[in-house]
């Protein structure tokens, strides 16, 4: 294996193992922080609840905009940007990154329906399974789209630097 190749190889896995420990330590700190109480009825929110209502829809709002960001992105590389061969690895991974922003859009949808189930039975405690889960699930489907948008950044941008260093001779 070539140098460039044998660097590139090392720094996605650097990149893999840093995300997974990232992904661990992160569900680690929410696993600690969440609590499994429930709240009484409520007809009202306080101003306390109101702000964390506002909080986790600002959240969603910002994890959506940034995934339409993203898809935004890849569609930019695969239009204008090197030629990506079909079905090359680098296809594969901006398909999973474009899939993974999908399910992230998909998981904050359920999440602010779950969110509007859970006010019209005039109950309020954003730590429910209900909610917590695809509260989870839309940051993690993010976080991985971003990986894979960056690993497939990361090839294409490879490729063609190295297609640039090695320029073939137009004509014989």
């Amino acid at each position: 294996m070539s140098q460039p190749k044998s660097r590139a190889m090392g720094f996605r896995i650097v990149l893999y193992c840093a995300t997974i420990a990232f992904i661990l330590g992160v569900a680690q700190i929410q696993r600690l922080m969440s609590g499994n109480l429930f709240e009484p009825l409520v007809s009202s929110l306080s101003s306390l609840q109101q702000r964390q209502f506002d909080a986790l829809l600002n959240m969603n709002s910002l994890v959506t905009t940034l995934c339409t960001g993203l898809l935004g992105a890849l569609g930019f590389l695969l239009v204008n940007g090197g030629k990506v061969q079909r079905w090359s690895a680098a296809m594969w991974l901006a398909l999973a990154s474009a899939g993974c922003a999908v399910l992230s859009l998909l998981f904050g949808y359920v999440a602010y329906l779950a969110l509007i189930d859970m006010l019209r039975q005039e109950m309020f405690n954003l730590d429910l399974p209900a909610i917590l889960w695809v509260r989870q699930a839309q940051f993690y489907a993010f976080l991985l789209a971003v990986v894979l948008f960056g690993d497939f950044a990361f090839q294409t941008l490879h490729a063609e630097e190295e297609h640039e260093s090695n320029p073939t001779v137009a004509g014989d």
